[in-house]
């Protein structure tokens, strides 16, 4: 059986009791990378597991013996180096084939750094589009950019954090007055939300570096006072 385990995104407080129970007990882990999967069990007072790496380097024959370990009468668990697996990383792959081998899958919910965001709003979310990553390629970013200036839906992005200062530039040129809300290392002790305009935004976070997420709001806010 494959549980699919939400660990914290920063603040080990946010470790829920199933999840605990469930490293605690699995016979088998799945993570991005060992060394980030083995901390996590050493800072919240664990017992070492033997761990199976999943990430963007795993080969078809990786992930074969991967699903056989699901299928083996052993409780397997997969974990992301942060936040639900599944969402920006390479777990899709391994449910996909674990499903088609009728493998029984459940999930083990928690953090989210798109839930988080999204709780922050100020204001209503009814619907969004999540971007997700942007292209590394500075053209055809500002391509991804000039579609977006037409979406009329709210919509979230996220980068990795030396990106950060550039994507917001970019995106304050495009859309210099649209309000957004930025996130920084959320829920540690680094953390900090803005709400401001993009315009705004890209000021203060000129030589940021940060784990991030940005919400674009569907329509401009009205003037905040500074």
């Amino acid at each position: 059986m494959l549980y699919v385990v939400a660990t914290p995104i920063g603040n080990l407080g946010d470790i829920t009791l199933r999840a605990r129970e469930c490293l605690a007990n699995c016979d088998f882990l799945i993570g991005e990378e060992r060394r980030v999967a083995s901390t996590l069990l050493k800072k919240i007072g664990l017992e070492q597991k033997e761990i199976y790496e999943l990430n963007e380097h795993t080969r078809p024959d990786d992930m074969r013996e991967l699903v056989e370990l699901c299928a083996s009468n052993k409780s397997v668990a997969l974990i992301s180096d942060c936040g639900t697996p599944g969402f920006q990383d390479p777990g899709p792959e391994l449910i996909r084939q674990c499903r088609a081998r009728g493998i029984e899958i459940t999930t083990l919910p928690g953090a989210s750094s798109l839930m988080a965001i999204l709780s922050l709003a100020s204001q209503p979310v009814k619907e969004f589009v999540f971007v997700g990553f942007l292209s590394a390629e500075k053209n055809a970013r500002s391509l991804q950019i000039q579609e977006l200036k037409s979406e009329k839906r709210s919509w979230v992005v996220m980068d990795t954090p030396y990106r950060l200062e550039s994507l917001m530039q970019d995106l304050a040129l495009a859309l210099p007055k649209d309000r957004a809300l930025l996130t920084l290392d959320l829920t540690q002790e680094t953390e900090k939300i803005m709400e401001a305009s993009l315009a705004e935004l890209a000021t203060r976070t000129k030589g940021v570096k940060a784990e991030f997420m940005l919400l674009k709001y569907s329509n401009p806010a009205p003037s905040a006072k500074k």
